[in-house]
Formats: structure tokens, C-alpha cells, sequence
């Protein structure tokens, strides 16, 4: 159980990114209806999104923002992983798998493999980094001088 504890954060991470491939995976068609789904979220709060004017860009936006966050998360996942594990080295995979995403998007239907889009994903996992590397540090300053 032990064992099972200390590896809790690399199963969560290699489990997320297990659903960032199958986000890859998706025919462009189906692609385009998650995005719709957001789109229609965003919407309520912000109806001028789907305003002809806006509509692209809005989608563009939505689009990009979700390459960024899904990797600002799997960071998180990755940073709590290296932790627990002691094993920093689990921070490189990060930067692989922007790679081998973006190429699986070569083997979906009306999908296509972007340089741009691994660069967002590879941001986004570098701000999460840095975040919770930040995070991380700042925590153990506090306990260390709060004793």
C-alpha cells in the first residue's frame, strides 16, 4: 500500500495523459464538438461569443487555451510525482509528450499535427512547472522557517 502511495501522482500523471491522447485521437469532426461544447458554456456568461464577428476567434481561443491548461495540469501531476518519487528526471517526460500528441493527431480523420500547438503544450507545461516549482519551494521555506 506503501508503494502503491508514493507512485499515486505518476499513475494520475500517466492517466492524464492517457486523456490528452485521446483528446489526439478524436476525428477533427468530433474535435470541433468538444470545442462547440465550451463554446456554448462560455456562452452563457458571455454571449457575445457567439457573436458571426467572434465566433472564430472565440473558437481559436478556446482551442489554444486547452492545449495550455491540459498541460499546465499534467505539470502539476508530474511535479507531485517527481516529489514523492524523488525522481526529477519524471519532469522530462513532459516535454515528450507534446511530441508524441501532436503526431497521433497525424493518424485521426480531418486532423492534422501542428508545431504551434506543441509549443503551446510545452508552454503550458513550463509555466506548470514553474508554478508549482515555485509553489513547492515556498511551502518548504515556510515550514522551514516557521519551525
Amino acid at each position: 500500500m506503501k508503494h502503491l502511495k508514493k507512485h499515486a501522482f505518476l499513475i494520475l500523471a500517466l492517466f492524464w495523459t492517457l486523456i490528452i491522447f485521446a483528446f489526439s485521437l478524436q476525428s477533427g469532426d468530433d474535435s470541433i464538438v468538444s470545442s462547440n461544447i465550451v463554446l456554448d458554456l462560455l456562452a452563457m456568461i458571455l454571449p457575445f461569443l457567439k457573436d458571426p464577428d467572434y465566433l472564430n476567434i472565440a473558437v481559436f481561443i478556446i482551442r489554444k487555451t486547452a492545449h495550455f491548461t491540459e498541460y499546465f495540469i499534467l505539470a502539476y501531476f508530474y511535479t507531485k510525482a517527481s516529489t514523492e518519487t524523488k525522481q526529477d528526471n519524471l519532469l522530462l517526460l513532459g516535454y515528450l509528450i507534446p511530441i508524441l500528441d501532436e503526431s497521433l493527431q497525424l493518424f485521426s480523420p480531418g486532423r492534422a499535427s501542428s508545431p504551434v500547438d506543441m509549443l503551446i503544450d510545452m508552454s503550458g507545461y513550463l509555466c506548470g512547472l514553474i508554478v508549482f516549482g515555485s509553489f513547492k519551494r515556498l511551502v518548504g521555506l515556510i515550514k522551514k522557517n516557521w519551525k
